[in-house]
């Protein structure tokens, strides 16, 4: 699967210019000429990266900055003309992993996006075993025969159970909007119909998964936004 690389700029030849690079380099890329709009991008797929200017006509870079950290995992890297020292040291406050000024090298654009991946994207290297097995605290996921194990006792679970625990550990670490979780696993156009769906759902999987389902240790709830399993 390759990674794909959200790059949120307004300077169209900049975007032309990532872009072409990262697919040189079998990046899947997507692209957004505003804050707002990434942010929507974000809420509807997963990224291994977000690529961000700062100069954005809609939103402030460093806020969004801020935004994007508060709800995501992704690792950040910032792409900007401002120079300042003071710029730089509030993006890394704010969550940034990197900070690369413009105009820049393009092999050193290639190098940052690489030792970014290496150092904080260790699921493209592949949870699941050759065995289609992802081991999770106690429990087993086959991904070839479908089915889960805790602690070396099957679970017994339905269809939609199965794939939205394979979601969740698929993207430990992140939290997930409840638009986002139901539109990647009923569809896009199913959002308001599935919405009590997606609670109910996720109510018996703790009832499975879970030592103490009031007090949940796998899916945690992320008030107003939706859930997470921890990484």
């Amino acid at each position: 699967m390759k990674c794909r690389i959200l790059v949120i700029d307004d300077d169209i030849e900049i975007l032309d210019l990532v872009k072409i690079l990262l697919k040189m380099e079998d990046f899947e890329v997507i692209t957004s000429t505003s804050g707002l709009q990434g942010l929507e991008l974000l809420k509807n797929n997963s990224y291994s990266l977000v690529i961000l200017d700062l100069g954005l006509p809609d939103i402030d870079g460093e806020q969004l900055c801020k935004l994007i950290r508060k709800q995501y995992n992704t690792p950040i890297l910032i792409l900007s003309a401002k120079e300042s020292a003071t710029n730089k040291v509030l993006c890394f406050e704010y969550g940034a992993d990197d900070y690369l000024t413009k105009p820049f090298e393009n092999i050193e654009l290639v190098a940052r996006i690489k030792a970014i991946m290496r150092r904080c994207c260790p699921e493209t290297e592949k949870d699941e075993n050759e065995d289609g097995e992802i081991h999770y605290k106690d429990l087993v996921i086959n991904t070839h025969e479908r089915n889960v194990q805790k602690n070396s006792k099957y679970i017994d679970m339905t269809p939609k159970e199965y794939d939205l625990l394979l979601y969740f550990i698929r993207n430990k670490g992140q939290t997930l909007s409840r638009d986002k979780i139901i539109k990647e696993l009923w569809g896009k156009d199913v959002l308001y119909k599935f919405s009590r769906s997606l609670d109910v759902h996720v109510q018996h999987l703790r009832q499975k998964i879970e030592d103490n389902p009031k007090n949940p240790s796998f899916i945690k709830t992320v008030s107003g936004v939706g859930y997470k399993v921890e990484s």
